[in-house]
């Protein structure tokens, strides 16, 4: 009985949950400053995906792309795939704070874009690895699509594909 009253009064002094949430960090509170990533330092990184290779750098300036010596939209006239490249930017609200410089080769354009995709991601990741990175893997942004194609095989036409059969 003694034991059920102790209980009771340890219940007591605990304070009670009001709401419940999955995300780890808490928001912070009314009037607490809120720290935003800064745009002051310069960066590097590398990205790959399928057969393609980027070199990315990133150095604070007023957002213009230049990829293999063109524009964003030249290079990439595709809507998806500019989208794609400015993702890693556009989860940290840094549109506009940073000038990126890339060199890509090799691939094709959907493989291109994941390669710059991870590069931009990279290089914000180096700028500032305790502020951003864990808005960029939560994102999926630091994860390198290991995925490339199968290579073809010795007695087959492709990859997988074997020749027809002929029963006579």
């Amino acid at each position: 009985m003694a034991d059920q009253t102790q209980l009771d009064a340890l219940e007591a002094d605990e304070p009670q949950l009001q709401n419940y949430t999955s995300e780890s960090t808490e928001a912070p509170a009314e009037g607490e400053e809120v720290r935003r990533p800064s745009a002051s330092a310069p960066g590097s990184g590398t990205g790959r995906r399928k057969q393609a290779i980027a070199r990315v750098r990133i150095v604070p300036g007023t957002g213009v792309w230049k990829i293999n010596g063109r524009t964003l939209e030249e290079y990439f006239p595709n809507k998806v795939h500019q989208q794609e490249v400015n993702e890693p930017l556009k989860v940290l609200e840094l549109d506009g704070a940073y000038d990126v410089l890339v060199r890509v080769h090799g691939g094709g354009p959907s493989g291109q874009a994941g390669a710059v995709r991870l590069g931009v991601a990279r290089s914000l990741n180096e700028v500032d690895a305790e502020l951003n990175r864990p808005a960029l893997k939560k994102a999926g942004f630091l994860t390198r699509d290991a995925r490339v194609p199968e290579r073809k095989k010795a007695g087959l036409k492709k990859a997988r594909k074997a020749p027809q059969y002929s029963k006579r």
